[in-house]
């Protein structure tokens, strides 16, 4: 089935209202977003194998035994269908789309069983800040941006900038140095899970590793249609930032091992 094309009086709201509402949902998440580091995540980051769970294909090519291998798993996006609430446990995104899909087609109750301090957003989409109510923000712990800045952005097949949003700005590989465990953090586009990889960085974890995590446009088959598909060539980008943090985080003792690649 093909996506309903978008018509002319939404594209013209779009385009005309994300300048704004970008920098609204980046004060409002600056106003919202306090000093305070929940104390459960030294508890469960520092010295403790890291396991960052995707929907992509290779996450129906390991065993169930794969994951007792890890201390802390953390879920992206619908992954969090497959907590077992076993272990320290989190999930995390960057994006409130999906955030707003699982709770209108799961509900809110795997949140709740993780509690707030292990539910973590860390925004990248500043426009889509007001998707959630003052209750469903609640659920989450929230992380800001390290910086932002204005850009161009392109839309959908468009071929060239239309869209002028307010933006977490991306790290410089060659420079970076992971920052201490806070509620600020630097935001790494392309895909929840790049993002995942430097929240576990900068609670203490020096050995993390994903699966589920191909960069590929499929899903894994077990997740059925619990997600919309991505796009094609959404994740085209993620393989080569990957590699530009795993230099980056390897020269800081931090390992990095994607076994999406390797099952």
């Amino acid at each position: 089935m093909s996506a309903v094309k978008p018509s002319a009086r939404w594209f013209a709201w779009f385009v005309s209202t994300v300048p704004w509402r970008s920098r609204l949902g980046a004060r409002g998440l600056l106003r919202h977003v306090d000093t305070t580091v929940p104390a459960i995540w030294q508890q469960d980051f520092p010295g403790k194998r890291t396991l960052i769970i995707g929907t992509g294909p290779s996450l129906d090519r390991v065993p169930p035994e794969f994951f007792d291998d890890f201390d802390t798993l953390v879920y992206v996006n619908f992954a969090l269908r497959r907590a077992s609430f076993d272990r320290p446990e989190y999930f995390f995104t960057m994006d409130l789309g999906p955030v707003r899909e699982f709770l209108d087609r799961v509900g809110s109750e795997p949140f709740e069983r993780l509690g707030p301090e292990r539910c973590v957003v860390a925004p990248v989409f500043l426009d889509f800040w007001h998707r959630l109510t003052k209750r469903g923000r609640a659920m989450f712990t929230w992380l800001r941006y390290d910086a932002a800045g204005w850009r161009w952005e392109r839309l959908g097949s468009i071929p060239f900038p239309v869209v002028l949003r307010y933006h977490p700005r991306q790290p410089d590989w060659g420079t970076f140095e992971v920052p201490p465990t806070g509620r600020t953090i630097p935001i790494v586009e392309t895909t929840s899970a790049l993002s995942a990889v430097m929240f576990a960085a900068m609670c203490g974890s020096r050995d993390i590793n994903l699966i589920g995590c191909d960069f590929s446009d499929g899903r894994a088959a077990s997740m059925g249609a619990e997600q919309n598909a991505p796009g094609i060539g959404v994740f085209n980008a993620a393989r080569e930032q990957f590699g530009a943090m795993h230099a980056s985080l390897a020269s800081q003792g931090i390992r990095l091992t994607n076994h999406s690649w390797t099952v």
